[in-house]
């Protein structure tokens, strides 16, 4: 439970990053009517990343932590692209 915890913050933690470090727009989505957990991600009006977790409470916790990795892998590519920008 503790590493999903800690993918999850990573994921909040990136977003927030990209929102104050670059022109990105970032939002982040807890629905927990919908019981969706959702991130988008956009530069000048287009949509780079989006991905949503349907079920997020109820998901296997297996599966749960392959899907949060997936989305903190992404955003780290997204952040790389950024970092090299300023470079």
């Amino acid at each position: 439970m503790e590493t999903k915890f800690s993918l999850f913050n990573q994921v909040n933690s990136l977003c927030y990053w990209l929102l104050v470090s670059s022109d990105y727009r970032t939002s982040v989505k807890l629905d927990a009517e919908n019981d969706t957990y959702s991130v988008c991600i956009k530069h000048c009006g287009v949509e780079l990343y989006a991905n949503t977790i349907k079920g997020f409470s109820k998901r296997n916790a297996t599966f749960l932590e392959h899907e949060l990795d997936g989305m903190v892998a992404g955003l780290l590519h997204l952040k790389k692209n950024v970092d090299q920008k300023s470079a």
